[in-house]
């Protein structure tokens, strides 16, 4: 197979399939030899707040010289975003060679499955000194909680998945907080809505749990979130310091002032209201399973002109379902591009144009733009 080959392979196997369970990773993870126990890992589990602290630790640990690699998902405009060492993407050839060994394996294995084994096995054979480990969904059935980490984080927790998680904050948190092993650290915010959750199964893992305030820096981050994250990132620091791993605060200043990664509807908001523009364009597609109100309460108020869209995907909420959480008016244009192309012909020199509601919108932003985020 050739890399285009390989792709299409990969999302026949079930791109958007949802299949909650440890039976099959645990399995083809055996018979690839348990390549994650080859490494060591931090586990990031949340809603909002995984792309930050991984970008933090990533740069931190990459300052001070360790081998790094991140697995995330989802990818914005290519696949090979998704696994990355010191922020260098895996490489078509390697993407090829790593599904010609793990599809002979294959059987009711699900993409996410197969791409969290490759992932894994990768690490293993580039020899990374840590992997930062992002949770798909949940964490308590999902395919990357076959690791045991050096530490586990929860990030902040809001209503997601709920079809698949719960529809409460508490039936959420359980999911999240099932990433939680035995005697292994667990790193959180005292402002987690979760901690009710999070904390008796801490003291039944019998794990130390790590609550942190804000961290409290001179800087231009945008948001509170952001501090938090921050915060979180630090704490991990502390405690790979604990563990042993030498890590200067030199290499986590220089390492601080190269991340910086905002996530959120309110913080979003925040970081616009610190720019200088006429009026506020934003195009807005969102997955239906997200907290579309909550995602379109704080950008309705800034907003001069609101577009509706809905990105290629089964999960997308259809935009009229948007729009009835909206109470301004509302121009609904269906096709990403073409939102954005509306928008950018309407925008004047200093108005602004923001593309939001969903990794998968912007990531076909980018695409109609020919601009890959990664470089």
């Amino acid at each position: 197979m050739n890399y285009d080959e390989t792709i299409v392979y990969l999302y026949s196997r079930g791109l958007f399939a949802i299949k909650l369970g440890l039976n099959n990773i645990t399995e083809l993870m055996e018979k690839l030899g348990n390549p994650q126990r080859k490494f060591k890992s931090i586990h990031i589990a949340g809603t909002n707040g995984k792309g930050s602290v991984c970008a933090f630790l990533s740069s931190i640990l990459q300052k001070q010289g360790y081998k790094v690699g991140v697995y995330t998902s989802p990818h914005l405009v290519d696949f090979r975003e998704r696994i990355r060492i010191n922020n260098k993407k895996i490489s078509k050839n390697k993407v090829v060679s790593l599904v010609e060994r793990i599809k002979p394996l294959v059987d009711t294995h699900t993409y996410f499955e197969i791409v969290t084994a490759m992932a894994f096995l990768y690490f293993k054979e580039q020899k990374v000194d840590f992997a930062l480990v992002e949770v798909g969904m949940g964490g308590r059935l999902d395919a990357t909680n076959v690791i045991k980490p050096e530490v586990a984080v929860i990030t902040s927790i809001s209503k997601e998945h709920t079809k698949h998680l719960g529809k409460t904050i508490e039936k959420i948190t359980y999911e999240k907080a099932g990433i939680i092993k035995k005697g292994v650290d667990v790193v959180a915010s005292v402002h987690n809505d979760g901690l009710k959750q999070i904390k008796p199964v801490c003291h039944i893992k019998d794990c130390r749990l790590n609550l942190v305030e804000p961290a409290e820096v001179e800087s231009n981050l945008k948001g509170r979130f952001q501090y938090e994250n921050l915060g979180i990132a630090l704490k991990v620091i502390e405690l790979l310091r604990e563990k042993g791993y030498e890590i200067s605060e030199e290499s986590v200043k220089a390492g601080f002032d190269c991340a910086h990664n905002p996530d959120g509807a309110e913080t979003l908001v925040n970081e616009i209201n610190n720019l200088s523009y006429d009026r506020l364009y934003v195009i807005l597609g969102i997955m239906k399973d997200k907290d579309i109100e909550g995602i379109c309460r704080p950008l309705e108020k800034i907003a001069d002109e609101i577009i509706v869209t809905k990105p290629e995907i089964t999960r997308a909420a259809e935009p009229e379902e948007i729009k009835n959480f909206i109470k301004k008016e509302v121009r609904i244009i269906r096709n990403v591009k073409e939102a954005l192309d509306y928008a950018m012909g309407k925008a004047k020199k200093k108005d602004l144009v923001v593309l939001t509601g969903s990794i998968f919108t912007v990531g076909e932003g980018f695409s109609a733009i020919k601009k890959d985020p990664f470089g």
